[in-house]
């Protein structure tokens, strides 16, 4: 896109988990399943009563190398470092080996559905969710201003079909102090249609020319409980 961000007032962060099961899980009798799964979820309460909103738990089995994601924005550092303390004490990562990216909120007015900012805002009517991350490529540093703008107008274009056809968007995210990529945003979709038409629409506008990227999608899973025995799809 090109235009350089300031990080907004309030600094606002994203932070986008993927993770797996381990042996260790499937190997846990169901007790210490039940108790981990109990701390789990009240590390979780505590991680929300510090203002940490949680966007869905979705699973991506069929589509990634892992089993599930979850995006969370959580209004500082310090109220995701002590979630993550809370869930670490809990036993999480005994039974699960996970990727962590953080990012900065950052203006763009193209990338956002305002509403979601209501706290009475839930995932039931989005059953899908996609995290994209990126990384802008040689071509974007090299083409003229006309092409970039091009580019960009449709990309803005693309965006706004995704809003119209009921994808809602949670923001753009600067992680390049993070990671080796630049960006990440995550979207809540009402289906594989509209996602798949979105990213037609950005193939066109040269959206895939001048960045780099990996996708994840995943089906909203409510009524997931940690535990394998507890899981209603294990057979």
């Amino acid at each position: 896109m090109g235009v350089e961000h300031r990080h907004l007032a309030g600094n606002q962060y994203g932070f986008f988990a993927l993770w797996h099961n381990k042996a260790s899980e499937y190997h846990a009798s169901p007790t210490e399943e039940q108790h981990t799964g109990n701390l789990i979820q009240q590390a979780f309460s505590k991680g929300q009563s510090r203002g940490i909103r949680v966007f869905g738990r979705y699973g991506c089995r069929w589509s990634a190398e892992r089993q599930y994601f979850t995006f969370w924005q959580t209004p500082s550092f310090d109220a995701l470092e002590q979630t993550m303390d809370d869930l670490e004490h809990a036993g999480d990562f005994k039974f699960a080996k996970s990727e962590h990216i953080l990012g900065v909120r950052v203006p763009d007015e193209h990338m956002v559905s305002p509403e979601l900012d209501r706290a009475d805002i839930t995932c039931a009517d989005w059953p899908i969710g996609f995290f994209a991350i990126w990384r802008r490529t040689d071509s974007h540093y090299r083409a003229n201003p006309e092409d970039r703008l091009a580019s960009s107008k449709g990309v803005q274009e693309a965006f706004a079909h995704a809003q119209r056809a009921g994808t809602r968007m949670l923001g753009l995210y600067d992680c390049l102090w993070s990671t080796e990529w630049q960006y990440f945003t995550f979207w809540l979709l009402p289906s594989f249609g509209v996602l798949e038409s979105t990213m037609d629409e950005l193939e066109q506008a040269g959206d895939f020319w001048f960045a780099s990227s990996r996708h994840l999608v995943g089906n909203l899973e409510p009524r997931f409980r940690f535990g394998w025995h507890l899981q209603p799809d294990k057979e």
